[in-house]
């Protein structure tokens, strides 16, 4: 198989480690190794400390899945297969389809949900978001219409990156609902699940409801722990299950022995690091809605309730893409735009989960200034 230039992946290796300001990070400010290990139990510390460097075992650490499933309703340790995040969606595209099914995607989204399934020869079609003034909306009709006899897997992510957009409890049923009529894999995308700054806009996950449900998560976003590289998937389905772990040998195998103890002090101490991780958000938030909010004419910004990530759309004669080449030469700030997410129109994605966002603001400031007014 031929795969596309992954974009956004392209664009942040040139200027994640270079350029020293961001606005544009998905995930949520990561814990220094003391700062996690300050959350540790006596017995967990002892066993990071004396840990056995060797394999570990394909499917994940007994423990560590029993915690992930711990963080669902009806889910057992044995419905979970610990995964890096990336890994588990190409896993779960390799394995579960075959060149010339049809595939129905969420879009905008990280370009690996879809890619994948394009490269294998697969027919895509894409359930778009759409902008109102009243923020981001997915129409439910739409993605009925979008539906075939021979769509095979349905994929949806919310929270949605980039936009944050979260549908309610009766639209996402409905969702659920439109896969199990078709018959359709249902894989979901919840890596930001957890984020919610009203627990009680938190959706059901998509394998509580629905038995032919893959469900992507993982610690790098509301956690804050990006570099363990630990995300499980979870699918009722025994059948696919199967097929997925299969596969996982001819990757990666099993997981980093460290990261799989340093997993289970993250997730034995989760509702610590998520609302540490919302708390950034509100902040953050706060801070942009008066720095957006002196240039009113200029920016379009809808805040989300959940997630990490928002869009704001650039409204001037003249492109985002080039506002961000002006930003990342002129003051180092990095801007990620949507040309780069692979979706039309005039903007880009704003990260609130890093503490140093509005230190970034303060030379974007000098960019609006020399470019915009």
């Amino acid at each position: 198989m031929k795969y596309a230039l992954f974009e956004i992946e392209h664009f942040f290796r040139q200027h994640e480690f270079s350029a020293p300001y961001g606005i544009s990070s998905s995930d949520c400010e990561p814990l220094t190794l003391p700062e996690l290990l300050s959350y540790a139990s006596p017995q967990r510390r002892e066993q990071f400390e004396q840990l056995w460097l060797g394999y570990t075992e394909n499917q994940g650490h007994p423990e560590l899945r029993a915690a992930i499933a711990a963080l669902h309703q009806g889910v057992a340790g044995d419905d979970v297969i610990e995964v890096v995040p990336e890994e588990g969606i190409f896993l779960t595209m390799n394995a579960l389809l075959e060149a010339g099914d049809h595939v129905v995607a969420i879009a905008p989204s990280f370009q690996s949900l879809w890619e994948i399934a394009r490269a294998k020869g697969c027919q895509l079609s894409f359930w778009r978001q759409r902008q109102t003034e009243c923020g981001w909306h997915f129409d439910l009709d739409e993605l009925a219409g979008l539906i075939r006899p021979d769509t095979k897997m349905l994929i949806v992510n919310f929270p949605h990156n980039p936009s944050g957009y979260l549908p309610d409890h009766a639209d996402f049923e409905r969702i659920v609902e439109l896969a199990r009529q078709h018959n359709l894999i249902l894989f979901s995308d919840e890596i930001y699940r957890f984020s919610e700054q009203d627990p009680a806009l938190r959706l059901p996950s998509a394998c509580e409801l629905y038995e032919r449900s893959v469900v992507l998560g993982g610690l790098s976003k509301c956690f804050g722990l990006p570099g363990l590289r630990v995300g499980w998937l979870i699918t009722p389905d025994a059948a696919l299950s199967h097929e997925v772990q299969e596969l996982k040998s001819y990757v990666t195998i099993c997981a980093s022995a460290p990261s799989e103890i340093l997993a289970l002090i993250g997730l034995e101490n989760w509702q610590a690091l998520t609302a540490r991780a919302v708390e950034i958000v509100r902040r953050n938030i706060e801070h942009c809605r008066a720095f957006f909010g002196r240039y009113a004419g200029l920016f379009w910004v809808r805040y989300p309730q959940s997630g990490t990530v928002t869009l704001v759309e650039l409204r001037a004669d003249r492109s985002v893409d080039d506002f961000a080449a002006a930003a990342v030469a002129d003051q180092g700030v990095t801007i990620l735009p949507a040309s780069v997410m692979l979706f039309e129109g005039n903007y880009f994605r704003l990260g609130l989960g890093r503490r140093g966002l509005p230190q970034a603001l303060e030379p974007l400031e000098q960019v609006i200034s020399d470019h915009l007014l």
